[in-house]
């Protein structure tokens, strides 16, 4: 007990220098200033700092702030693409700043007395959990990497949930889904006794033979799904590699799309969005020289 209050006061008095020392003028460093980046459009194409973005969408562009962007395909930090994110669930957990102000980023928060004792008492607790700066990612029972964002202090999203002889997600009522019958697979996936579901909508009516893989894929006997979407792939020899890309007995594919001219037979993942075949050298799924 004498140890504890030992700590305690040591605390205390660790805290009282640091908000001594942040007080003085002279010992604080400047505060960041807003992302200067910016996107724009112009004659039919997107850019950002004047840097072209070839595979960006003019016509569902979403300027959302700090450096983020999203259209119907992708989503985008500082003019690149985000791998494995999915723009339909993509939220910030703050809306864009106003004129002046400074964007949240890791570590913004105040330091204080919980912070400190967590350190001294060996917990290990911190305000952002380790996440990136600016948006948050809710994995989903482990599986969903596109999963739940909210703007402000949304609360975060829970998926599924069977609520009586009901099942919801997010909130949301999932029609003549059966509570009795029905299952989460993750990664938004789940299915019932007759139907299979992608958050909450329909997507299949073989839930005997559907699977959900990894990477947001799935697939049942006759149809290979990219985060709900049906994809031209075949599901003779499909599977999930890694860092996006998956391939069948014939293609490669990223994020749900062909990686065109790719050879399924010698295709292999090198990371970081880099992949290789015989022949070629892909980045995100486009081939590189």
């Amino acid at each position: 007990m004498k140890n504890i209050y030992k700590t305690l006061a040591v605390a205390v008095l660790m805290l009282s220098a640091v908000a001594a020392f942040a007080q003085s003028p002279t010992s604080r460093p400047a505060p960041p200033t807003q992302h200067e980046g910016a996107y724009r459009i112009m004659d039919g194409k997107v850019y950002y700092n004047n840097v072209i973005m070839h595979d960006a969408d003019p016509r569902t562009i979403q300027d959302l702030g700090y450096g983020y962007a999203k259209d119907n395909e992708y989503v985008w930090f500082e003019g690149k693409i985000l791998p494995l994110v999915d723009p339909y669930t993509f939220r910030l957990k703050h809306s864009a700043p106003p004129a002046g102000s400074v964007p949240p980023h890791q570590g913004s928060q105040g330091f204080g007395l919980d912070d400190l004792l967590s350190v001294l008492l060996g917990n290990g607790s911190n305000h952002n959990g380790g996440h990136a700066p600016g948006y948050d990612q809710d994995h989903g029972h482990g599986h969903n990497p596109g999963g739940a964002y909210g703007p402000g202090h949304m609360h975060q999203e829970r998926g599924y949930e069977i609520v009586g002889n009901k099942v919801y997600y997010n909130g949301v009522l999932v029609s003549n889904a059966s509570a009795h019958s029905f299952k989460d697979l993750g990664w938004g996936y789940a299915k019932d006794s007759s139907r299979v579901y992608y958050c909450g909508k329909k997507i299949s009516n073989d839930p005997t033979r559907f699977k959900a893989l990894a990477d947001g894929y799935a697939m049942d006997a006759f149809d290979v799904y990219y985060f709900g979407k049906e994809i031209e792939a075949s599901t003779s020899g499909f599977k999930v590699l890694s860092d996006g890309y998956a391939k069948d007995a014939f293609d490669a594919y990223y994020c749900g799309k062909e990686v065109v001219g790719s050879s399924a037979s010698t295709f292999q993942v090198l990371g970081n969005g880099y992949a290789k075949d015989a022949w070629n050298t892909y980045y995100l799924g486009k081939k590189v020289k």
